[in-house]
């Protein structure tokens, strides 16, 4: 088995003293550190080098542990370090994360700070710090792994998307058009994520479909059919082995679903289908509508909405999240994706 190096280090605090002694304590460990007095400095370093766990402390000279925490947990370039506050006391700190900050877009608006990884008080013993410090290193190994598996199935969607010609742009139309619907819905965090994941690995699961399939002019055989079919239950298998992607197996699975029993693949109806699955299933038939087919000319705005609306009377689409979607959605959607360059052709 490969050994795990022990894990470089930036340690942000202005007692030399108290820095010093971590800081031995530390590289006897085998850890490399990198030390620091102040935000400042701390910024710098974060800039130019990649750092496993930031330790902080919670009062710095040129400003707040606590902000520092939010600029690297909201800082996407810095997405692999953990963070750990040093405070003085645990006391009256359990909610440090929700404490809020005023923001420079406006007066009176507040904005949540970023929690920490981890609180490690001053007057913990050197045992239990390390014994913590490793915890913070193997959650950040971990988030690496998922990462390195999520980017893998990333490069094999946008290779299916190559393949199919008429797919292109897709992936970023629909991760861009579910987020919005399911944040008008009131989706949480999670869910949004999972939206915005399944728009780029809705159809992993084409990898497994001939690309002569794709560029067929006449309709499809009953085995064509089965095949393109199978695209969802394929791409479910393909994503399963990445805990992170729980939340959107089901999406994949079940975003050709329609609400009267005649989607696929297992023919649920109503709300059996996943409520995620029903938000995104809109997003994608307005898309597939919106694009070319090699049976078919691209529609319009109007002619796709008319088409959907239809289909809703019909029992397809849940009327609400239509609504939903016409209603605050569609309204300057063309010039959003405009400036993301991925407006239909």
């Amino acid at each position: 088995m490969k050994a795990q190096r022990p894990g470089d280090i930036l340690l942000v605090e202005p007692n030399e003293a108290f820095r010093g002694g971590i800081r031995q304590t530390l590289e006897q460990r085998g850890h490399t550190v990198v030390l620091c007095d102040g935000a400042a400095q701390a910024r710098w370093h974060l800039e130019r080098t990649v750092f496993d766990v930031v330790l902080c402390a919670q009062k710095l000279p040129d400003g707040d542990g606590r902000t520092l925490c939010n600029f690297i947990k909201t800082n996407p370039d810095l997405y692999r370090v953990s963070v750990a506050l040093l405070v003085d006391s645990l006391l009256g700190l359990e909610d440090i994360a929700g404490q809020s900050v005023e923001s420079t877009f406006g007066a009176g608006r507040k904005d949540v700070l970023a929690s920490p990884d981890d609180l490690f008080p001053r007057s913990m013993s050197v045992q239990e710090m390390m014994l913590r410090l490793q915890g913070l290193l193997r959650f950040r190994r971990y988030q690496d792994e998922i990462h390195h598996s999520i980017t893998t199935l990333m490069s094999i969607a946008e290779g299916v998307e190559e393949q199919d010609k008429r797919a292109r742009g897709h992936c970023n139309r629909l991760a861009i058009m579910s987020v919005e619907l399911g944040a008008v819905l009131g989706c949480d965090e999670w869910q949004l994520t999972a939206l915005e994941r399944a728009g780029y690995l809705h159809d992993i699961g084409k990898v497994s479909i001939p690309g002569a399939i794709f560029d067929k002019t006449q309709p499809l055989s009953p085995r064509e059919m089965e095949i393109i079919k199978d695209h969802c239950v394929f791409g479910e298998r393909l994503c399963t082995s990445v805990a992170a992607l729980k939340p959107v197996l089901p999406i994949i699975r079940h975003h050709h679903e329609r609400a009267d029993g005649t989607g696929y693949p297992d023919g649920l109806r109503g709300d059996e289908i996943p409520v995620l699955a029903q938000i995104f299933s809109v997003a994608d038939v307005y898309d597939s509508l919106r694009t070319w087919r090699p049976y078919r000319q691209p529609m319009s705005e109007g002619q796709a909405i008319d088409v959907m609306r239809q289909e809703v009377a019909r029992g397809f689409w849940n009327r609400f999240v239509f609504d939903a979607f016409v209603k605050s959605v569609l309204p300057g959607l063309n010039d959003r994706l405009d400036t993301v360059h991925v407006l239909w052709p």
